[in-house]
């Protein structure tokens, strides 16, 4: 009961007076680069597809060799 009593009591002195509410709240300056679309995670930093394409040659090579049967032949 005690907090809500408090919060209607500031309630009225906000309506009395706006400029308390605004005083007391620091304005956090907003950095505009993070929404460029160009620095998003796949953007102007994403590796071309030649090399996403070799990688996955090499991961599909390598799948391939583990399936084989690989014979030991001793003589």
């Amino acid at each position: 009961m005690k907090n809500q009593k408090q919060l209607i009591k500031l309630g009225e002195r906000l309506e009395k007076n706006p400029s308390i509410a605004q005083s007391n709240l620091a304005v956090k300056p907003r950095n505009y680069l993070v929404l460029n679309p160009l620095l998003q995670k796949g953007g102007l930093h994403e590796k071309d597809d030649v090399e996403i394409a070799r990688k996955k040659q090499r991961r599909q090579t390598k799948q391939d060799l583990r399936k084989q049967v690989w014979r030991q032949e001793s003589q």
